[in-house]
C-alpha cells in the first residue's frame, strides 16, 4: 500500500463499486461510500497520506466540477416555486446555523471557552453552514420527493456550499489577523465579488466560444469546457483564496440559463464526470477520518451532533419559511435534511494544518476538524439513512413514477396507450398536432399540446407519477431527440421508441440504449406495420401465457401475435427485442383475437370439405367418362 498509484486505483475502484451497490440496494450513496472508505481507512488498505500535497489538488478539482455541473443543472423554472424560502434559507438560514453552531460549540466544550478557543467555536459554525450539492443530489435521485421540497434543497444545496465556504474563508482571514469586524464584512463582500465577476466572465467567454460552430469540434467540445472550468477554479482562487468555488457555481448557472450549442451533452458529461468525483471524494473523506478522535468526544460530541439535528435546523427552516405556503409536513421535512459534503470536509482539514501551524491555536485546532467530521458522518448516516422512511412518514414522497408518457398522439400511439391505461397505469399524451390532441382527448386520453424534443419542455411539464417515455411518431429523428430529451429526466433505461422501416438492422443496442433510447416490440413492427395491420383489423387484446415465448432479433416467434407488454407484481414490462416474456403473466398482444383465429378456422375447413367434395366428384366422374370413350 505503500505506493501512490495503488493507492488511487484502489480509490477509484472502491468509489465505483460502492455507487453500483447503492444503485443494486436502493440506497443512498453516500452511506456505503462512507463505510467502505472508513473499512479501507482502518484497516489501511487506502493510505490517503501517501497522496500528500496531491490530495488537496484531487479535493479541489473535484469540488470545482461537482460545483460547475450544479450551477449547470439549476432550472430558473423550478426556482420561481419557492422563490423566497430559498433566499431566506441562503441569508437567514446561514446566519442562524452560524451564530448557533459557534455558540453550541463554545457552551459544550469546556477547551474552546477561552478567546482563542472561541475563534475555533466561530470558525466550526461557518463551516456547518453547507449542506452541500455532494450529498443532497445523490440523495434525492434516491428518495423522490414532491417537486417544491426537491427543489428548496436542490437550490439551497448547491448556492450554499459557496457562501458557506466563502464565510469560512473570511472568518479565518479575520482570526489570523485579529482585524475588527468591519474588516470581516468587507472582505465577505469582496469575495463574493470576485467569485462573481471572474464567474460571469468566464460563463459569457465559455459561451462565445461554444457557440462558434468552427472553433472547437464536437469530439472536444467535453474536454475543452472541463479544462476551463479547472482554470476558472485556480485563476478565481489565485485572486482571492477560496473564491474557486463561487465563480465555477456562477459561471454553471449562467451556462445553464444562456443555452450555448452542445450544452446538453456537456450537461451529460459533466453529471457522470461528477458521480465519479462524488465517489473518490467521499472514499477519501472516509478515509482520513480519525473515528477515535471522534469517540473521545463522548456525550458532548452526542449533544453536538443533536443540537444540530433538533435544534438548528428545525429553527432555520422555520424561520426562513416564515409566510410561504410551504405546509407543516413539508418544513418538517427539510428540518430534517440538512448533510453537510465534501467542501465542509475539505475546508475543515484545509483550516486545520493551518491553524495547527499558529500556537495561540495549535492546541485547539484539531476540534475543527474532528467536530466537522463529527457533523458530516452524522448527519449523513442518520438523515441520509432514514430519509426516505421519514419522508414516507410525512407524506412528502412522491408515488412511484409507473406511468407512460407518448410522445405523438396519432393513431397508432393512441391504440397503444389505451392498451396501457387499460391494465390501470397511467398515460399522458404529447404532440405539437392539436388535432390529434383533441382527439385524444376525445378517445378518453390526457393530452397536452407542446413540443416534447424543445429544451426544457419535459423538464417545466409536471410529470407527476410519469415514469417512463414512449416515442411513437413517423419521424426517427423526432422519436431519438425526444427520447434524448426524456433521458435527462427520466433516465436512458426509461425511454424507448419505435422503429421505423427506413432504419437498419444492424444498430448496437448499447448505442441505442445510451443515445436514441430503447426499441420496442420485434423487427417485424415498424410504425408503418402498426398502421397498416390496425386497418387491416388487428387489434390490442390481453391473453394469460402458458408457456415461455422465447424472441430473437430478426426472427418471428412460433406464435401468431406479436407481444407488446406484460403486467407482473404490478408492474408494467414493455417487450423489446431480445426479452423472452415469462409463463404465467397478464399479456397484451396485437394480433387476430381468439374469435378472428375461430372464424378463420371455421371458413378453412369450410373451404377444405368444398374441396374434398370437388375431388370426389372429379375421381367418381373419372372412370364414367373412360367407359364411355
Amino acid at each position: 500500500m505503500e505506493n501512490a498509484l495503488f493507492n488511487i486505483a484502489i480509490l477509484i475502484f472502491a468509489g465505483v463499486t460502492s455507487q453500483l451497490l447503492a444503485n443494486k440496494l436502493k440506497f443512498p450513496a453516500i452511506v456505503p461510500l462512507l463505510i467502505v472508505g472508513a473499512l479501507l481507512g482502518q484497516f489501511q488498505l487506502l493510505r490517503v497520506d501517501m497522496l500528500g500535497r496531491g490530495l488537496q489538488t484531487i479535493v479541489h478539482i473535484g469540488v470545482a466540477i461537482i460545483l460547475f455541473e450544479g450551477g449547470l443543472s439549476l432550472r430558473r423554472v423550478n426556482y420561481r416555486e419557492a422563490p423566497k424560502t430559498i433566499r431566506n434559507l441562503i441569508t437567514i438560514g446561514t446566519l442562524l446555523t452560524w451564530i448557533l453552531g459557534a455558540t453550541a460549540a463554545y457552551f459544550l466544550f469546556p477547551d474552546l471557552q477561552d478567546p482563542s478557543g472561541l475563534r475555533i467555536a466561530v470558525l466550526f459554525g461557518a463551516l456547518i453552514t453547507v449542506t452541500g450539492p455532494t450529498v443532497i443530489m445523490p440523495l434525492l435521485k434516491n428518495v423522490k420527493t414532491k417537486q417544491k421540497v426537491s427543489t428548496i434543497l436542490t437550490w439551497e444545496g448547491i448556492l450554499i456550499d459557496p457562501i458557506g465556504a466563502l464565510l469560512a474563508v473570511v472568518t479565518l482571514t479575520f482570526i489570523e489577523t485579529s482585524s475588527s469586524g468591519g474588516f470581516l464584512v468587507r472582505e465577505f463582500i469582496r469575495s463574493i465579488a470576485i467569485g462573481f465577476s471572474i464567474g460571469i466572465a468566464g460563463g459569457l467567454l465559455m459561451n462565445y466560444v461554444l457557440n462558434q460552430r468552427r472553433l472547437i469540434t464536437w469530439d472536444l467540445r467535453n474536454l475543452f469546457v472541463l479544462s476551463v472550468v479547472i482554470v476558472i477554479y485556480a485563476l478565481s482562487d489565485w485572486v482571492q483564496h477560496e473564491t474557486g468555488v463561487l465563480a465555477v457555481t456562477i459561471m454553471g448557472l449562467l451556462l445553464g440559463i444562456l443555452k450555448p450549442l452542445g450544452i446538453d451533452e456537456i450537461e451529460s458529461f459533466k453529471g457522470q464526470l461528477t458521480t465519479l468525483m462524488v465517489s473518490i471524494l467521499f472514499i477519501l473523506l472516509a478515509a482520513k477520518l480519525d473515528l477515535q478522535s471522534i469517540v473521545d468526544l463522548r456525550w458532548r460530541g452526542v449533544a453536538m451532533l443533536a443540537v444540530v439535528i433538533f435544534v438548528i435546523r428545525p429553527l432555520n427552516v422555520f424561520a426562513s419559511s416564515m409566510n410561504s405556503d410551504l405546509k407543516t409536513n413539508e418544513k418538517l421535512f427539510l428540518s430534517w435534511i440538512a448533510p453537510r459534503g465534501i467542501v465542509a470536509a475539505a475546508v475543515a482539514s484545509l483550516f486545520t494544518t493551518t491553524l495547527s501551524h499558529i500556537p495561540e491555536f495549535a492546541s485547539q485546532a484539531s476540534y475543527l476538524e474532528t467536530l466537522t467530521f463529527l457533523i458530516i458522518g452524522g448527519t449523513v448516516f442518520i438523515q441520509g439513512g432514514t430519509a426516505k422512511w421519514i419522508g414516507g412518514m410525512l407524506d412528502v414522497l412522491q408515488p412511484e413514477p409507473r406511468g407512460f408518457l407518448f410522445v405523438g398522439a396519432s393513431a397508432p400511439a393512441r391504440q397503444l396507450a389505451k392498451a396501457i391505461k387499460a391494465v390501470g397505469f397511467n398515460v399522458l399524451m404529447m404532440d405539437i398536432n392539436r388535432n390529434n390532441c383533441r382527439t385524444a382527448k376525445r378517445e378518453g386520453l390526457d393530452a397536452i399540446h407542446d413540443d416534447a424534443i424543445a429544451p426544457d419542455t419535459l423538464e417545466e411539464v409536471p410529470l407527476d407519477g410519469i415514469g417512463n417515455l414512449i416515442s411513437i411518431t413517423p419521424n426517427t429523428e423526432v422519436n431519438i431527440l425526444a427520447c434524448q430529451q426524456g433521458a435527462k429526466v427520466l433516465g436512458t433505461e426509461h425511454v424507448f421508441r419505435i422503429r421505423l422501416q427506413e432504419e437498419g438492422e444492424k444498430q448496437s443496442d448499447e448505442k441505442m440504449l445510451r443515445d436514441e433510447g430503447i426499441l420496442l416490440f420485434n423487427e417485424e413492427l415498424t410504425y408503418g406495420a402498426l398502421q397498416q395491420r390496425l386497418r387491416q383489423g388487428w387489434q390490442f387484446y390481453s391473453k394469460t401465457t402458458d408457456h415461455e415465448i422465447i424472441q430473437h432479433e430478426g426472427e418471428a416467434t412460433d406464435e401468431d401475435f406479436i407481444p407488446l407488454f406484460y403486467v407482473q407484481n404490478e408492474r408494467l414490462e414493455l417487450v423489446t427485442p431480445n426479452m423472452n416474456v415469462p409463463s404465467g403473466v397478464q399479456l397484451v398482444c396485437f394480433g387476430t383475437t381468439q374469435e378472428e383465429i375461430e372464424k378463420d378456422s371455421k371458413e378453412e375447413t369450410v373451404e377444405q370439405i368444398d374441396l374434398n367434395r370437388e375431388e370426389e366428384e372429379e375421381s367418381s366422374e373419372g372412370p364414367d367418362e373412360e367407359k364411355v370413350d
